[in-house]
């Protein structure tokens, strides 16, 4: 009885972390998806263009024709949005991340801002979808700007359904300002007082 006791408390403590050891660090998870963003982010800034391919989901790259195919269509693209200047480094944050069959996937939200040769400056707000077939470890990730958030289904067929996918914008100095003050609640009026 003596050497009983011992063997199922450990047993028991054993069969108590089994359920810890399961469950998926969504934090290095997620470290993870945004390091990828950070280099798809960094081969698009330096004109890495095969190392930017490297990283984007083959289905994508495949909807494309191949490597060279995609390549040119990021580079026809991304002449909207190239700064006449040196601009601060994007700003990027996870906005869903979500597991299902063996895979992870993601959305990320990128903000810079770019200037054009007149000097007006723009703000692009653009998404990241991510997708991991290795627990989160690698990630293979795609500017949604380049394409159309209808045409997603048709270049990675196995995106989750419910994954929201926001539109990118790209806004003016002056179109910001317009919806900051839009989304404002109105001020609230002046009781005035009632005659008697």
């Amino acid at each position: 009885m003596k050497t009983f006791t011992p063997i199922l408390a450990v047993t028991a403590l054993l069969f108590s972390h089994l359920p810890g050891l399961a469950q998926a660090d969504t934090a290095k998870i997620t470290q993870r998806a945004l390091f990828f963003a950070d280099s798809l982010t960094k081969t698009d800034n330096y004109q890495s263009w095969s190392a930017y391919a490297d990283l984007v989901p083959a289905s994508v790259i495949k909807y494309y024709g191949g490597k060279d195919g995609y390549i040119e269509h990021v580079k026809k693209g991304r002449k909207r949005t190239v700064s006449s200047i040196e601009e601060e480094k994007p700003e990027m944050r996870l906005l869903s991340l979500q597991t299902e069959n063996d895979q992870w996937q993601c959305v990320i939200r990128l903000s810079r801002y770019f200037h054009r040769d007149d000097n007006k400056k723009f703000h692009v707000v653009t998404y990241f979808v991510g997708q991991s077939r290795d627990e989160g470890e690698t990630w293979r990730l795609f500017d949604v700007s380049y394409n159309t958030v209808a045409n997603i289904i048709y270049m990675m067929p196995d995106v989750f359904g419910d994954l929201a996918i926001p539109e990118p914008t790209i806004l003016s100095e002056e179109e910001e300002l317009a919806r900051q003050q839009a989304a404002k609640p109105p001020a609230g009026k002046a009781k005035t007082p009632k005659k008697s």
